[in-house]
């Protein structure tokens, strides 16, 4: 009987225990204090942290209850600048390549059948809810890629690819972290995303104008860059089955050094014209071996090679213009 009795004590503090246990993690994900990883258990994880975003109705109310949950906010020093957490510098590239925006749908096959079902309804992007103004859009480009399996995508003439597109980019990029700004580099078109952690609020709605990479401030927390960007411009998310966005989306994002050579980040995504809920990925990008500094950030001008000028084709679709390797010829001879 006295066994019994202390077996049922044990059980009793088990169970305290493991409610406590249970507790603090969902307060973690109420609160979202720590870096969420990415694990075995990945996909319910990734359940929550989309439902964290839809539990606000606009990325303006996440963003200032992250930051209300960080009191704020750390102001960094340059005595930090050297800290493993803060040292993001090295050249990076999208982990795992592809162009999916939703870094877990990279792969997909774009069978012709798959598009066939999405241009018709039946099928859609696994993550994304769309609206029916979005869906609308996406089942165009399935009809579009179904009928010529080609299409025209508007970075082709050269322009920035802008957020949240720039997330997906596979080309080089740097990173530069400071007390009061953070520099998110693309090689493409020399494209720079400045994050004010000065303590600065946006710019006024009424000064403010659509950019590409929108109006970006932000702040830090146990090594975790917290950004909220509006003003954007209006784009695609990616070529192929990717939704649009409008100029009304704005963007939460949680950057983490989670590791010596990986950049992660949070992203939520609010768009009331496209997204009928916000759209949760988590992006990362992997710094490369460079041990005899050969890669670099380079100076991009689509001009500069008449080989990049792109014609857009009748059918939706588009092709590169003749390719032609010689000097033109100045009309005088030989």
């Amino acid at each position: 009987m006295a066994m019994l009795r202390k077996r049922t004590i044990w059980v009793g503090v088990l169970a305290v225990v493991a409610a406590a246990v249970g507790l603090r993690f969902t307060l973690a994900q109420s609160d979202l204090p720590d870096w969420v990883a990415k694990g075995d258990d990945w996909p319910a994880r990734k359940q929550q942290l989309q439902a964290y975003g839809e539990r606000f109705k606009t990325s303006d109310e996440l963003y200032q209850h992250l930051r209300d949950a960080a009191g704020g906010g750390q102001p960094l020093t340059w005595s930090q600048m050297g800290e493993p957490a803060y040292d993001w510098s090295g050249v990076y590239t999208r982990t795992g390549g592809g162009l999916e925006f939703d870094l877990d749908l990279a792969g997909r096959p774009p069978a012709k059948d798959f598009l066939t079902q999405v241009a018709s309804g039946k099928a859609s992007l696994a993550t994304a809810q769309l609206t029916p103004a979005g869906q609308k859009i996406v089942q165009a480009k399935a009809k579009q890629l179904a009928a010529t399996g080609g299409e025209y995508d508007p970075i082709s003439d050269c322009r920035p690819p802008g957020v949240p597109r720039w997330l997906t980019e596979p080309f080089l990029k740097e990173y530069v972290v400071t007390p009061n700004q953070t520099w998110l580099m693309n090689e493409m078109v020399n494209d720079v995303r400045r994050v004010y952690t000065d303590g600065r609020e946006h710019t006024p709605v009424e000064d403010a104008y659509p950019s590409w990479n929108g109006d970006t401030i932000g702040f830090w927390h146990e090594g975790v860059l917290v950004m909220h960007t509006r003003y954007l411009m209006q784009g695609q998310y990616q070529r192929g089955l990717q939704p649009d966005y409008s100029e009304q989306t704005t963007v939460v994002e949680r950057w983490h050094k989670v590791d010596e050579r990986t950049l992660q980040a949070d992203v939520w995504v609010y768009d009331p014209v496209n997204l009928k809920a916000p759209w949760y990925t988590r992006q990362s990008w992997t710094r490369l071996t460079n041990d005899d500094k050969s890669l670099r950030l380079r100076y991009w001008d689509c001009r500069e090679n008449a080989n990049n000028l792109i014609d857009k084709k009748d059918d939706g679709t588009s092709e590169f213009k003749p390719f032609d390797f010689e000097k033109p010829s100045t009309g005088q001879g030989k």
